[in-house]
């Protein structure tokens, strides 16, 4: 992670207020709520299968609306990964759990985008830092990832959101995520 993405980042969390100039005047303030009905729950589902590995990943989250364009909540994590080629080494299978949580906060900058800033730490097999060549490794070892991008939320009804986010990660050593941007795919419906 170098300086320059960090100001960068920083930057732009500063100008977010500035941009989020559109009316919503109509819209029910949060504190006027009940606190049940600030709460959000959902998640992400992921799947990949290919012929040479396999990912299921199951991340349920909860969240709080703390006023109407601000929520932060947390995200459990687990993912199933099946290799069929660890290593280089033809014919050997590994199969690793990998699990962790994050926490999140959102900047909602008008009905339908919002900015997302999670910090994410994920407890990984040492065969995978075998794997990318990060010998000294043993057992188990901690990830910690940072996230900041945006997302777009499209209304399934009245208490439901699909929720489509681009998101860069700051740690460019990451055994997990091997390329930047990444792309997650969630829903969150209302209590």
């Amino acid at each position: 992670m170098t300086y320059r993405n960090i100001l960068i980042s920083i930057s732009l969390l500063f100008l977010m207020p500035f941009l989020g100039l559109a009316n919503d005047d109509d819209e029910v303030d949060v504190k006027d709520l009940p606190i049940k009905e600030r709460i959000f729950v959902g998640g992400n589902l992921g799947l990949q299968i290919s012929n040479i590995n396999t990912s299921v990943v199951v991340s349920p989250m909860v969240g709080f609306r703390f006023t109407n364009r601000i929520s932060a909540g947390v995200n459990l994590t687990y993912q199933y990964y099946r290799d069929r080629g660890w290593g280089n080494l033809a014919g050997f299978t590994s199969v690793t759990h990998i699990y962790g949580g994050s926490v999140f906060a959102r900047y909602r900058i008008t009905r339908q985008f919002f900015a997302h800033a999670e910090y994410e730490a994920l407890n990984l097999d040492s065969q995978m830092a075998w794997q990318l060549n990060t010998p000294g490794t043993s057992g188990r070892f901690w990830e910690q990832n940072y996230f900041l991008g945006g997302g777009y939320r499209a209304p399934l009804g009245p208490r439901a959101n699909l929720n489509l986010m681009l998101l860069y990660n700051f740690n460019n050593n990451s055994v997990v995520y091997f390329q930047n941007p990444i792309f997650r795919l969630g829903v969150d419906v209302r209590l």
